[in-house]
């Protein structure tokens, strides 16, 4: 069994040496450009931009930035795990974590703020759901490519790294290259490319429970999809849309860009599209509520 320990011990250091020689950190122990930040803004309303799994608030700087630009206070949290060592992922990596720092975020721009948008990216956009799912008085929602069920890749992966778990705390995670299609932008990630297996069955929790939430949501809802997704079918998109409840929602189709749509070379239509949804629920415009608008465009 020590030797076994020993192996072990030994794996998950070579990973975390390796990792941050690639991913150097700050002084606080965040890897440098994948700081959480707010954006202050002056129209009084705030935007919640929660990034996706084993991803960073880095993949949101540039729509933050141009939401900010139009006025909006943008706040973009550092989810629990993420942007930080990969043994603040093993600790901290986990579905509760990532729900309760969601509330809490909201929590504080809604003490400051008269509307609050929320909009999410991939696990982030499950999260958003969850959260507008316990707000109903949610005035818009935005979903980028969100995850709202695992694929049975995902699924093999996550049940082989509780096996493995004993072997090594960490495995590496397929498929990023893919992700971001636009090379400059690519380069910029800073994800870390590992995942452990407590972060992956949050991943599950978080899917799964957001999946539960699609038919009871009643919150005006706008999901943005690349046809190119590498994580996420074009045919699990459209089921995962029909289940929506609320009464206003649309569905528009991107192209020519992967799974990180806030980062690609779609950006400036995401960005456009999440600026025009929020402005159609503020003040001074029509509510939304119960317009009858239930369909799906493309781009």
């Amino acid at each position: 069994m020590t030797m076994f320990r020993t192996r072990r011990a030994t794996i998950a250091a070579r990973f975390e040496g390796e990792d941050e020689a690639r991913r150097p950190r700050d002084v606080s122990g965040i890897v440098r450009g994948a700081e959480p930040f707010r954006l202050t803004g002056v129209n009084g309303i705030a935007v919640l931009l929660l990034h996706g799994f084993n991803d960073t608030p880095q993949s949101m700087r540039y729509l933050a930035s141009a939401l900010h630009g139009v006025g909006y206070t943008v706040d973009v949290p550092r989810l629990p795990g993420h942007g930080g060592s990969l043994a603040e992922l093993a600790r901290d990596g986990h579905a509760d974590n990532w729900r309760t720092h969601v509330r809490g975020a909201y929590a504080e721009l809604r003490a400051t703020h008269r509307i609050v948008h929320l909009c999410g990216q991939s696990m982030g956009g499950a999260l958003a759901l969850l959260q507008a799912h316990e707000t109903p008085d949610q005035r818009a929602l935005v979903l980028l490519a969100p995850y709202l069920g695992m694929p049975f890749g995902l699924w093999w992966q996550t049940y082989a790294a509780a096996v493995l778990q004993w072997v090594t705390p960490y495995q590496r995670s397929r498929g990023a290259e893919h992700s971001i299609h636009d090379p400059e932008a690519r380069a910029q990630a800073l994800g870390p490319g590992i995942v452990t297996a407590e972060a992956l069955a949050g991943l599950r929790t978080i899917a799964q429970a957001a999946h539960r939430a699609l038919p009871t949501l009643t919150v005006p809802t706008l999901y943005l999809q690349s046809r190119e997704d590498n994580r996420i079918a074009a045919a699990d998109a459209a089921r995962y849309f029909a289940r929506i409840g609320s009464a206003v929602k649309e569905q528009r189709w991107l192209t020519g860009c992967g799974h990180i749509i806030s980062a690609d070379y779609c950006r400036d239509t995401v960005f456009e599209a999440t600026r025009d949804w929020f402005r159609r629920f503020e003040d001074g415009l029509q509510d939304g509520h119960g317009d009858g608008v239930d369909g799906s465009a493309s781009d």
